[in-house]
């Protein structure tokens, strides 16, 4: 763009006529407008100071193949690298970032300059006195270049580079907890559809033993040692478990489809995730203590962090609108080169002329009275520290809130892991035994019919107590703000 003008007063210099030179120039002026980009990337260089995206296996997103099998890991960064919540809160990061380069190019010069090509035509006419009408035709240009720095404005850039800096962090922390978020909804909804496979998996299980069941049934009755009613009764219960089946099923779909949203994948494309283990050999309880884990969330959680970042940013903005009421000094210079020809009197034709001017000072400017508008922008930005304020005690209740939840529902859950793997181990062995007898004859339908729905009852219950297990555990670092469980 500025080269164009340049051109155009070169042309306007040698005295040719300017209007088609002009039209021509601004034809041109798109074409070296695009090609000439005056605005850098990044020329401060405040980027460098983010961090990327993290990842529970470091590296750039995977990629699912088919023979991918999803465990919790696989989730979790699928869900990171894919959920539109992590990708908003990065761009709050790049555009906070931008503001932090603003406030920095503050501390340095700004440079203008002016560039005009002018044809003046100027007539006069004295009817008493004709011969010292006039009528001229110029043509000229005028080129000014304008520089002012902000010398000194008593601590105004210094408290706007704070604020900026300050909410930098904060949203960094904003990110944190954004991925937080992510973590644990993807670690919630990751046990449940292993929970409704394993679900599955039980029901059809149940759905087996009450086959089994019916043609013990059916067989006592075909040789005449029970009454239809057995028979009949067998048959309800398997209808029964067929349909709880089916149900588990939908369950299963359902679960596995909202994982996938969370992934960033089609609702319909997983299949299956790895298998709940049943084993209890790894579910100990949590080691540390709860007053512990309160006063490490209160230190490391991202929510904190941000909360805090935030309140001393609102201190910064109180410090910044005081000091912008202060006086400034600026450093101010201007050169300017004019062609415009001079007239030698009235009557008289001009004469070409070149004028030329520099100054360099020293400027001061002194707020007297601003309407008592800067009172009020002060009240304000001191009004927003008490927000601020109010925010990070409420933040603080609710960490040591979830912090508390989180760890009486690992507690619990790990209690009922323990109880559910007697129950289970008590209703096989009872189911086992009530089978003999009922072969034998010793034990009627109703018993036989009670103790398969007590084991039907017993694996559903060890499966649902270990996945709960699982979540439980994974609310619990997300409540003390961390991306691993808690040991």
């Amino acid at each position: 763009m500025k080269s164009s003008f340049v051109v155009i007063s070169r042309i306007v210099s040698t005295r040719r006529k300017i209007w088609p030179v002009l039209f021509s120039g601004l034809l041109l002026c798109p074409s070296i407008c695009h090609a000439w980009d005056p605005y850098p990337q990044d020329p401060l260089r405040v980027m460098p100071a983010l961090v990327a995206p993290p990842l529970s296996g470091g590296g750039p997103c995977p990629i699912l193949t088919e023979q991918t099998q999803i465990d919790l890991a696989t989730a979790v960064d699928q869900a990171l690298c894919h959920n539109p919540q992590s990708q908003s809160a990065w761009a709050g990061i790049r555009a906070q970032a931008m503001q932090v380069g603003v406030a920095e190019s503050a501390y340095l010069p700004t440079i203008s300059a002016s560039i005009q090509g002018v044809r003046n035509r100027a007539r006069t006419t004295t009817p008493q006195y004709p011969r010292l009408g006039t009528d001229i035709a110029n043509t000229y240009h005028v080129d000014t270049a304008t520089l002012n720095w902000l010398l000194y404005d008593f601590g105004s850039r210094a408290a706007a580079l704070d604020n900026a800096r300050l909410l930098l962090q904060a949203a960094q922390g904003q990110y944190d907890q954004a991925l937080l978020k992510i973590f644990a909804n993807t670690a919630r909804d990751y046990y449940q559809a292993v929970a409704a496979q394993s679900a599955l998996a039980a029901a059809v299980e149940n759905e087996q033993t009450a086959q089994q069941t019916l043609k013990a049934a059916s067989g006592r009755v075909a040789g005449g040692v029970s009454a239809i009613t057995d028979q009949l009764q067998a048959q309800t219960a398997y209808t029964q478990a067929m349909i709880s089946r089916i149900k588990a099923e939908g369950e299963q779909h359902n679960a596995l489809g909202v994982l996938a949203l969370d992934m960033g994948l089609p609702v319909n494309q997983l299949r299956k995730v790895v298998a709940l283990q049943s084993t209890a050999a790894n579910l100990d309880q949590v080691g540390e203590a709860v007053s512990v884990l309160l006063g490490e969330a209160q230190r490391e959680h991202p929510t904190l962090k941000a909360a805090r970042l935030q309140r001393d940013a609102a201190r910064a903005r109180v410090d910044q609108v005081r000091a912008e009421g202060r006086p400034s000094i600026n450093l101010v210079a201007r050169a300017s080169h004019n062609t415009q020809p001079e007239s030698l009197g009235v009557g008289l034709s001009t004469t070409p002329a070149r004028s030329q001017d520099r100054y360099l000072g020293i400027e001061l400017n002194v707020p007297i009275f601003e309407g008592f508008g800067r009172t009020y922008k002060i009240r304000n930005a001191e009004a927003e520290v008490d927000l601020q304020e109010a925010r990070l005690a409420d933040a603080e209740q609710q960490v040591a809130r979830d912090v508390w939840t989180s760890h009486e529902a690992l507690r619990t859950s790990g209690l009922n892991v323990a109880a559910t793997a007697e129950l289970l181990r008590h209703a096989e062995a009872a189911f086992t035994a009530s089978q003999k007898r009922y072969r034998t004859g010793v034990a009627d339908i109703m018993e036989l019919m009670n103790v398969q729905t007590a084991l039907a009852t017993a694996r559903q219950q060890r499966i649902q107590s270990i996945a709960d297990w699982h979540t439980a555990k994974y609310q619990l670092a997300s409540a003390l703000g961390k991306l691993t469980p808690v040991n």
